[in-house]
């Protein structure tokens, strides 16, 4: 099977566009390889060509979304002032938000392997965290509350943009979150 074929493409975003249509109406537990197959109007070998089973289909939308997030914060936490920020995190805001809907909906599966948004989490706290270790002089406690606080306020922020489309609101309010991110400045210090 070609990855690069157009059918192909084709056939696995539709896959894909069922599944989080099907997410928005119900519990990941209780969606079915039929039921995909029927909102996708395909057969069963079309969709075992690209997916052992919905597991890995969630898995692979979620491990998009989260490279999607890898790559839009890796510069971030080198920006030297407020503003610089938001020039970095705009385009990682937009590309999260032109996929909204299949954020929002991947967001809902919590199982012992899928968990998008802990992940996303998770990744925010490491890096503040290793950013600021070799720099800080703090307590490895602070720190880590702090790592805390950085990936709670992030994820609250993306969540908020994402459930409200609400981006530019966000950056309407720059002088707010330039006082908030005066908090994550103190490990430099």
């Amino acid at each position: 099977m070609r990855e690069n074929d157009l059918r192909v493409v084709k056939t696995k975003k539709n896959i894909e566009a069922s599944f989080i249509y099907l997410l928005g109406q119900k519990d990941f537990y209780k969606i079915t390889v039929q039921d995909i197959l029927d909102r996708a109007l395909i057969n069963r070998s079309t969709f075992y060509k690209h997916y052992t089973d919905k597991y890995q289909l969630a898995e692979n939308l979620c491990n998009q979304v989260f490279d999607l997030l890898k790559t839009g914060v890796k510069d971030r936490l080198h920006c030297a002032n407020f503003e610089d920020i938001l020039i970095v995190i705009k385009p990682l805001y937009q590309t999260l938000s032109s996929k909204r809907e299949e954020i929002l909906a991947l967001y809902t599966i919590n199982t012992d392997r899928i968990h998008l948004y802990e992940d996303m989490s998770d990744f925010l706290k490491k890096s503040f965290y290793e950013y600021f270790r070799t720099e800080n002089r703090k307590s490895p406690e602070i720190l880590d509350y702090l790592s805390d606080l950085y990936a709670a306020f992030v994820m609250t922020a993306i969540k908020w943009c994402l459930q409200n489309d609400g981006y530019e609101q966000l950056a309407d309010h720059t002088e707010l979150f330039s006082k908030l991110a005066e908090v994550f400045e103190y490990p430099c210090k």
